[in-house]
C-alpha cells in the first residue's frame, strides 16, 4: 500500500490529509507539519508515506472545505481501516447530517449495540479521518461535548461552523 500526503493550513492550525490509491485514509491537525508527520508515519509504521502536494491539492481543498463549514455534502473517497465495530461506528457517523448532533448512546443504538457507548466514544477517538468522518458530530448525553482527539475547541469550532451551537455546553 502507496500513501501520498500534504500538508496544508486551515482555520485550526495545520492540516495533514493522507491517501492510497482508494481514497483518505488520514487527516490530522496539529500545530506543526513536524508533528503531523509523526503522527502519520506512528499510524502506519509499515509504510514510508510521500508527500506530494500537487498530486493531493484537490483533496486537501475539499477538507479543508469541511473544516469551513463547506461542501459538507460531497462525497469523498475513504479507506478506512478498523475492527468491524469501529468501522460500522464511523460508517454510522456518515449518517448523520451537517448541523445535526447524535449522542454516544444514539449511535450505540443505530448500529445495534444498544449498550456499547462507551466503545462507540472509543470508535470515535480511534477515527482515523475527523472532519471527513463527523466524529465532532457525536456528543455526549445530558448537554456535555463528550471529547474530541484535537481538543473541545476544535470540536466547537468544527459544529459551530456547522451552525450548531449550545452556550451550554460543557466539558465533560
Amino acid at each position: 500500500m502507496e500513501i501520498t500526503f500534504t500538508i496544508s493550513a486551515c482555520r485550526l492550525g495545520s492540516l495533514l490529509v493522507a491517501a492510497t490509491t482508494r481514497g483518505i485514509c488520514f487527516v490530522s491537525i496539529g500545530r506543526t507539519g513536524a508533528e503531523l508527520e509523526k503522527r502519520l508515519r506512528s499510524e502506519f509504521p509499515d509504510i514510508v508515506p510521500r508527500r506530494d502536494d500537487r498530486a493531493m491539492a484537490s483533496l486537501s481543498k475539499a477538507v479543508n472545505r469541511r473544516v469551513e463549514g463547506k461542501g459538507l455534502g460531497e462525497p469523498l473517497p475513504l479507506d478506512l481501516h478498523g475492527t468491524p465495530f469501529q468501522l460500522s461506528v464511523w460508517k454510522e457517523m456518515l449518517r448523520i447530517p451537517p448541523g445535526s448532533t447524535l449522542s454516544y448512546g444514539d449511535v450505540a443504538r443505530n448500529i445495534g449495540r444498544p449498550t456499547a457507548f462507551r466503545a462507540v466514544a472509543q470508535a470515535c477517538g480511534a477515527n482515523p479521518v475527523p472532519v471527513v468522518v463527523p466524529c465532532h458530530r457525536v456528543v455526549a448525553s445530558g448537554g456535555s461535548l463528550g471529547g474530541y482527539t484535537g481538543g473541545i475547541e476544535k470540536k466547537i469550532m468544527l459544529l459551530a461552523n456547522e451552525g450548531v451551537g449550545n452556550p451550554g455546553w460543557r466539558r465533560k
